[in-house]
């Protein structure tokens, strides 16, 4: 897997992938657990964290502090967010 780590003042330039990226329940579920643990380390600490997502572009990442998760959508600083469907990996 080809990864493109980009700023996430560009994420504006890529379009998600609209269908669900992880099949696996369980998988979703972590993600979920994931998210919600980013979330923390971002408002407590200002951690930055590696979120791993599909684009029609291909397979990207990008690091950043997320400030918020929805239940679509995680948001990041400066107004940007991902649809939660279109993540793969949450890294810590």
């Amino acid at each position: 897997m080809e990864l493109t780590i980009i700023p996430k003042e560009d994420l504006n330039q890529y379009h998600f992938v609209q269908q669900e990226v992880l099949t696996d329940e369980v998988d979703r579920a972590k993600r979920k657990i994931l998210l919600d643990g980013a979330m923390a380390l971002g408002n407590d600490y200002k951690q930055k964290v590696r979120i791993v997502f599909e684009t029609t572009e291909g397979t990207c990442a990008v690091e950043t502090t997320v400030w918020a998760v929805t239940s679509n959508h995680v948001e990041l600083k400066a107004g940007k967010d991902i649809p939660i469907t279109a993540i793969k990996e949450v890294v810590l």
